[in-house]
């Protein structure tokens, strides 16, 4: 039961936003404060929010596919540890951390956590 809450938190948020990223990539952005505006820009917030609304669906869809739930953890760990990493990094390098950056960061550290307490459970809960 643990595991569907988690999962079904999760395909929320990371599904809706990565809807709103993949389809409207200058409101997405307005709310996180970033306005450099490219091609380039578009491209590159589309296809990271893309990615974002396919592990959405892998969380709605492992709710019931019991096999599908460990790898959607993981997948979950590497890229969220990925920018955990990177955003310590540049709160070091770029002094960037403030209000905004600090709570993308508490989530991501949080669902991090989750996800790696999940996957690396040695009895899996179903």
């Amino acid at each position: 039961m643990l595991d569907k809450v988690f999962l079904f938190l999760f395909g929320l948020e990371w599904l809706g936003f990565g809807i709103l990223g993949l389809f409207f990539p200058e409101i997405i952005t307005g709310l996180l404060g970033v306005y450099e505006y490219s091609a380039v820009y578009l491209n590159e917030t589309r296809a990271l929010y893309a990615f974002f609304t396919l592990i959405g669906l892998m969380s709605f869809i492992s709710i019931y596919r019991i096999n599908l739930r460990k790898k959607v953890y993981l997948t979950y760990a590497i890229f969220l540890g990925s920018f955990v990493v990177g955003r310590i990094i540049s709160f070091l390098l770029d002094d960037s951390l403030n209000t905004t950056t600090f709570y993308i960061f508490l989530n991501e550290i949080i669902v991090f956590a989750i996800c790696f307490w999940r996957y690396s459970k040695r009895d899996f809960i179903f």
